[in-house]
C-alpha cells in the first residue's frame, strides 16, 4: 500500500474553485480535495498547510494575489480565529446568493425537490442581531487572566475576546467586565460556560459552575447583575437545575406586534437566533398561507411555534 507523500511546510499558490458552507474555499491541490480557510471563488492565494488531525486537508491564506469582487473587510477582529463567525469576509448579498443555492443543491440532492418557483431571500440585521449563544470560560495561567468568548477555529482554545459584533450589544459590551468578575471570584477554576439568552427587553446569564459558589462569590455576581442589568442563573448541574441567583425568574419574552402577540420563554427554551429575520418570515408565511378562522395548520419543528 502506498504512502501518501509528506505535505510541505512552505507556502504553495493554489487557485481557489468553490465556497463550502463552512465558509472556506475549496480547491484541488495534487489530486487533493484542499479546503483553504480565508479565499474566496476566483481568488489564488499564497497558502500554508495546517497540520494535525483535526485540520486534515486544510490550508491558511497568507496572502492574496488578486481579491475577489466579492470581497469585503471583516469587521470583526477576531475573523479568522474565532469560530463563531465564518463569512465576514463574503459581501452579504453573496452571501445570501451562496445560501439559497446550497438549499436548492441539497433540496435536489436529498429530496428530489425542484422549486416551481423562489422567492427573494428576506434578510435582516447583520450585526448585534444573535439572541441565543454560548460562551467558553478559560483561565489561562500563562496568560494570567481570564477569556470569555466563542472557540477558536482550533476548538481547544477559547478566543481573546474584548468585542464581538453578533451578540446583543448589552451583552457584547459585558465581556471584558465578565472576564474581570470571574477572574475576582473564588470559582475562577470551575465555571466553564455562560448561556446568553435575550429577549426584546432583558438578558440572562447562566453561569455553569462545577463547584458551588462561595458568599463572596454570590455577592460578587449580585453586583454585576445590579450594574450591568443582565439577569444571572446559576446552574450547578443539568438543565433542571438551573435557578436565578435572586429567586426571581428573568422576564424574556419577544413580540411579533403585527399580530398582537408577545411570547414568554425559558432562558434554556429554543427561540430562534435572528428576532428582526423571524419576524419577517412569520409576516410571509402569513401572507402566502392567508388563513381562514377555519384552517388548520400543521407547525413542525418549530420551538414555541411562533408560525402557528
Amino acid at each position: 500500500m502506498s504512502r501518501r507523500k509528506k505535505l510541505p511546510d512552505e507556502p504553495f499558490e493554489v487557485t481557489v474553485t468553490s465556497l463550502l458552507e463552512n465558509g472556506r474555499g475549496c480547491t484541488q491541490w495534487q489530486d487533493r480535495k484542499l479546503e483553504v480557510h480565508g479565499a474566496l471563488p476566483g481568488e489564488t492565494v499564497m497558502a500554508r498547510h495546517l497540520f494535525g488531525r483535526r485540520f486534515r486537508g486544510q490550508a491558511e491564506t497568507l496572502e492574496l494575489l488578486n481579491r475577489s469582487p466579492e470581497r469585503v473587510d471583516p469587521r470583526c477582529p477576531n475573523f479568522g480565529v474565532c469560530s463563531a463567525c465564518t463569512m465576514q469576509h463574503v459581501a452579504p448579498h453573496a452571501q445570501m446568493e451562496f445560501k439559497q443555492r446550497s438549499m436548492l443543491k441539497h433540496l435536489l440532492e436529498l429530496g428530489g425537490v425542484v422549486p416551481e418557483s423562489v422567492l427573494p431571500p428576506l434578510a435582516a440585521d447583520l450585526w448585534h442581531y444573535r439572541r441565543k449563544a454560548r460562551l467558553s470560560v478559560r483561565h489561562v495561567e500563562a496568560k494570567g487572566r481570564v477569556l470569555v468568548g466563542f472557540r477558536e477555529r482550533d476548538g481547544r482554545f477559547v478566543t481573546d475576546m474584548q468585542e464581538c459584533h453578533i451578540l446583543p450589544l448589552k451583552v457584547a459590551t459585558q465581556l471584558g467586565p465578565l472576564a474581570e468578575l470571574i477572574a475576582a471570584m473564588d470559582a475562577i477554576k470551575t465555571i466553564p460556560q455562560i448561556e446568553v439568552c435575550c429577549g426584546d427587553d432583558a438578558c440572562a446569564l447562566i453561569f455553569r459552575h462545577m463547584e458551588p459558589l462561595s458568599g463572596a462569590d454570590l455577592d460578587l455576581l449580585r453586583a454585576f447583575s445590579r450594574d450591568s442589568g443582565i439577569r444571572i442563573l446559576l446552574q450547578p448541574k443539568g438543565p433542571d437545575s438551573i435557578t436565578s441567583l435572586d429567586d426571581a425568574k428573568p422576564e424574556l419574552s419577544y413580540a411579533l406586534p403585527e399580530f398582537d402577540i408577545n411570547f414568554e420563554f425559558e432562558p434554556l427554551d429554543f427561540v430562534q437566533v435572528n428576532a428582526g429575520l423571524n419576524r419577517k418570515m412569520v409576516q410571509q408565511a402569513v401572507q402566502l398561507l392567508q388563513p381562514g378562522l377555519n384552517d388548520r395548520v400543521l407547525d413542525l419543528f418549530c420551538g414555541l411555534g411562533n408560525f402557528s
